[in-house]
């Protein structure tokens, strides 16, 4: 409106009612009306002849425009792009012939030129107006078939989750179901109840465990987050993995350089290195060592976990953290999704260098306090 591309005299001709348009369209009538008001003020000041035009041309609109609103359904493109379109055409040749209907009565010349520039400006109008609606229309969709894509796979991947974890949850139901009916039978020897009563034990805590990473990985928050020292943590971590470590001929080692202070959930933290150092010791069938190292780099706490194990190859390495895989014949994979969901939602990153036969490495990076 300041800069007009054609400014005969008494008038202006300029874009002022693109806007108008757009905030009615796409903002609802108490924006169109802000907007229609706020412009007003602008040309009242700026400009005080050609104010009368504007709210002549804005009174002729409006209605049209609430009429638009109100009666579009707004499903298909065309509509979207050819109704704003046509609008913005009919209100600058509104404003074109209300301009010469004034030249006329006030027996202004009316040459070439002016003409000329009339159906520029009408054609300006058209092809701004297409260009902005057709962008947000397509923008729009592109974000609603985005929505839609994500929420699909969503639904994909719980099906999918849910179906696996029937599936493994009915495996050791169906083996205690088993051993609790040879238990019902009465020549079965004191020791051998002892055996399946302890199997029984053991599979319903593989189904409980099984239940457990699938709640976390559905609900993956982590709650409650409070500053923690890692090197805090060692100790804890060490009595719970040094057994199973044992019973495997594995080495642990655990060095963490205080103080690595992050901040995080303990029980969630503790669950991610609880099943990283779980799947280095399976990893290792014939015995090895175990490391667990902790530092600070920068602004970063560093933690590696290191198996001599079997290692993995990088077709492997790349599918580790995805739904369902596991390199182990016994596993949903479960425990390593819930892994990389933990660290991701603490805002950290984790590497994995590995070779065949050579062990595995694990890099955990997360912000330092």
């Amino acid at each position: 409106m300041t800069h007009p591309f054609f400014k005969p005299i008494g008038n202006h001709f300029d874009l002022h009612i693109i806007p108008v348009l757009i905030a009615f369209l796409y903002g609802g009538i108490r924006s169109g009306l802000a907007v229609s008001g706020f412009i007003l003020a602008y040309v009242y000041i700026m400009n005080g002849p050609n104010f009368v035009w504007i709210v002549t041309l804005l009174a002729l609109l409006i209605p049209f425009i609430v009429a638009f609103i109100a009666l579009s359904n707004w499903k298909h493109l065309t509509p979207k792009v050819m109704f704003p379109t046509l609008l913005a055409f009919i209100s600058a040749l509104a404003t074109f012939c209300i301009t010469l209907l004034y030249r006329v009565g006030s027996f202004d010349t009316v040459d070439r030129t002016f003409l000329l520039y009339g159906i520029l400006y009408c054609l300006v109008h058209l092809f701004t107006m297409w260009l902005i609606t057709y962008l947000i229309a397509r923008i729009r969709e592109n974000i609603t078939l985005r929505q839609e894509i994500q929420r699909s796979e969503k639904l994909n991947v719980l099906s999918e989750l849910a179906a696996s974890v029937a599936h493994e949850i009915r495996n050791p139901m169906t083996v205690a179901r088993g051993f609790m009916q040879i238990l019902s039978q009465s020549q079965v020897t004191e020791e051998k109840k002892h055996i399946y009563t302890a199997m029984v034990i053991e599979e319903i805590d593989r189904a409980q465990s099984i239940i457990t990473d699938y709640l976390s990985f559905a609900k993956p928050e982590a709650e409650k987050l409070e500053p923690l020292n890692l090197s805090d943590l060692s100790y804890k971590l060490s009595n719970l993995i040094l057994p199973y470590a044992a019973m495997r001929g594995v080495d642990v080692q655990i060095d963490m350089k205080s103080p690595l202070v992050i901040q995080a959930n303990e029980e969630k933290i503790m669950q991610c290195l609880l099943n990283l150092s779980k799947n280095g010791i399976e990893a290792m069938t014939n015995g090895g060592a175990l490391q667990i190292i902790g530092f600070k780099r920068g602004p970063h706490i560093i933690l590696q976990i290191k198996d001599t194990g079997i290692g993995m190859t990088a077709e492997q390495i790349n599918r580790l953290g995805t739904p369902f895989y596991s390199t182990k014949n016994k596993s949903t994979g479960l425990s390593m999704m819930v892994s990389y969901r933990i660290i991701r939602t603490l805002g950290g990153l984790i590497e994995v260098t590995s070779e065949p036969n050579q062990g595995t490495c694990f890099t955990i990076s997360l912000p330092a306090v």
